[in-house]
């Protein structure tokens, strides 16, 4: 799966329509203001996630991911690769080859989806929202809501399955126009973690030998 769609549903994931969705029905705006409210509290979150593909009902890979936010910074490691930004910086690192590429935060980069800050904030121009149903998993009542593109992309649906209890995010599935089906499970979220800056930035000397590309 590309990065760019990676980032997107983690964003969708731990911020929860930080703004006010549109066009909505069937009670998805009220639900989506309590789920905003709850996490827009939070000073940072930090979860561990299960990623699984799937395409035309079978399955083509599963993998697991840890995801950490606060404010602008975010940290994320998965498939092998780890992201760092610290609000300046951005830096990729890649197990296999024992490389970082450091690149420049650009938080005015319309097509840069390393940025949960700037894509939240432009959410109600980019969604259309619709409550689908309610139905039980794993005896937990769950409301399923449907976010839709108003441009074109890779994907044409993004699903979002909420805890009606305490109006927590459980997963995500974003559909791609392939069919390829990618799901988020969400697992030992914690909010309010004491997270120092220093985690947000990569550390070459944790790294012995890495090769460090400098972009900026």
């Amino acid at each position: 799966m590309r990065t760019r769609n990676l980032i997107l549903a983690l964003a969708i994931l731990v911020c929860s329509l930080s703004v006010q969705a549109q066009n909505t029905d069937g009670g998805a705006t009220e639900l989506l203001r309590k789920v905003s409210a709850k996490y827009q509290a939070y000073t940072s979150m930090q979860f561990h996630y299960t990623l699984k593909a799937t395409k035309d009902s079978k399955t083509l890979s599963t993998s697991q991911g840890d995801f950490a936010l606060k404010g602008a910074k975010y940290r994320t490691s998965y498939g092998g690769q780890s992201f760092f930004c610290d609000g300046e910086s951005v830096w990729n690192y890649q197990k296999s080859t024992n490389e970082v590429s450091v690149y420049e935060y650009d938080p005015e980069d319309d097509d840069n989806m390393m940025n949960p800050q700037k894509l939240l904030k432009n959410w109600e121009k980019q969604f259309r929202a619709k409550y689908i149903r309610d139905e039980f998993n794993n005896n937990i009542s769950t409301a399923i809501i449907d976010l839709t593109p108003k441009t074109t992309q890779s994907y044409y649906r993004i699903r979002v399955f909420i805890n009606k209890a305490n109006n927590q995010i459980l997963r995500i599935a974003l559909y791609e126009k392939d069919n390829t089906i990618y799901t988020y499970h969400i697992e030992q979220f914690k909010s309010n973690v004491a997270l120092p800056d220093s985690y947000f930035v990569f550390d070459k000397a944790k790294y012995p030998g890495v090769e460090v590309n400098d972009m900026r």
